[in-house]
């Protein structure tokens, strides 16, 4: 691996973190971003500096590398290792489709598990990867602790399975995708999902879309991944240059327009 691609995959790294942290979905220096090393199953992360400003600051010089024990290589510069380090090296090393894991404590996530609101397909439209989470359904894992070690990461890397994201009862969510432009793009619109879910069920339950307009959404689906149309959620990029120029924008970006309190 080329020390040129290490600095660019260091740079998604870290414009990443602060996209999530504009959109809400992490906040101080609470939640990481991990990417694949190309051809093994080493990863940089991003890890806490002495000096931590927050992922809403994060830079590339924030982001380590790390083995498939959990442990780190070489000298990071007084950059200390995330202690959830093995939800990102045991996902990675499971999963050889998989090349980026975010791991991240958005709110509407936090709400929508702690009180039962299930995620369900009852929109579509601008965000149609956020529907498509909802109809295969989102698993949940069932405690809120923070996951420090192999004995506690171990059971939640089961109830994800094969699933791109899980839920973390009362704690946060774990995502999954072929770059962390995807990661990215699928993190936010897990959160606009429990986000809407959450705003929705306030007035009671809502219906979810008909069942015709779910066989249509797969079918278009299945047409689109026929066509070799891929990179994420929301098109080929996933959304990722749009969310990188966003970050020329100050303060917070809510994406459902519903005026959701950044908490």
């Amino acid at each position: 691996m080329q020390t040129e691609e290490l600095t660019e995959l260091r740079e998604k790294v870290a414009l990443s973190c602060r996209i999530l942290a504009q959109h809400g979905l992490v906040r101080g220096s609470t939640g990481h971003v991990s990417v694949r090393v190309p051809g093994t199953n080493e990863i940089l992360v991003r890890g806490r500096p002495k000096v931590d400003k927050g992922l809403r600051y994060a830079e590339p010089t924030s982001i380590i590398r790390v083995g498939p024990d959990g442990e780190v290589i070489g000298d990071t510069a007084g950059v200390s290792r995330v202690s959830e380090i093995y939800i990102h090296t045991e996902i990675i090393k499971k999963r050889p489709e998989v090349n980026a894991v975010i791991h991240a404590h958005p709110t509407g996530v936090l709400l929508c598990t702690m009180n039962g609101v299930t995620l369900r397909p009852i929109f579509s439209g601008y965000m149609p990867g956020a529907m498509r989470m909802a109809a295969e359904g989102v698993p949940v894992y069932d405690r809120s602790i923070t996951l420090q070690n192999l004995e506690e990461t171990l059971p939640f890397v089961d109830v994800m399975g094969n699933k791109d994201v899980c839920l973390m009862y009362g704690h946060g969510i774990a995502v999954a995708g072929k770059s962390v432009e995807e990661a990215t793009s699928r993190a936010i619109a897990l959160e606009t999902l429990a986000r809407i879910n959450w705003f929705a069920c306030l007035k009671g339950q809502p219906p979810e879309i008909s069942d015709e307009d779910k066989e249509e959404w797969a079918r278009r689906a299945r047409a689109s991944a026929e066509r070799g149309r891929g990179g994420g959620e929301e098109g080929r990029d996933g959304g990722w240059a749009y969310y990188v120029n966003l970050l020329d924008q100050p303060g917070q970006v809510d994406v459902t327009g519903l005026g959701f309190p950044a908490i």
